[in-house]
């Protein structure tokens, strides 16, 4: 049921690295302890169908982040496309900055409420 120009998960994965330079700039990204070589060359065995090295959940995620950066959706957008979603659309960082600095405000003001209640409090227990 999709509708990209990948055929599985890990076509999607390799063109998202590619688009980010390849394994050799990716794949020390995701295994610092790794030598430059290693980090690469495991990057491409998980990327491999032949091979049993997979990324983790948690690094398909940040390779598609990393994706987003660069203006490359394709992981994403087959990922959606394979659940049954619509194409997904990348946020605004500027509008997803303004939203977070109301969350922000609110969440401060609450605190300094949360403060001064806390000072009243304990101005009327010592008066006790």
């Amino acid at each position: 049921m999709h509708d990209t120009p990948y055929d599985d998960e890990l076509d999607a994965a390799r063109a998202t690295v590619k688009a980010l330079g390849g394994a050799k700039k990716v794949g020390p990204i995701f295994w610092p302890d790794k030598s430059p070589e290693n980090a690469a060359r495991y990057m491409a065995d998980c990327l491999n169908a032949s091979r049993s090295e997979r990324l983790l959940p948690s690094q398909v995620l940040l390779l598609m982040r990393m994706g987003r950066e660069v203006g490359h959706h394709g992981l994403a957008e087959h990922f959606m496309a394979e659940a049954g979603y619509q194409r997904p659309v990348p946020v605004n960082p500027e509008a997803e900055a303004a939203v977070l600095a109301h969350q922000l405000d609110a969440v401060l003001d609450r605190a300094a409420g949360l403060v001064d209640r806390l000072a009243l409090m304990r101005k009327l227990g010592a008066s006790s």
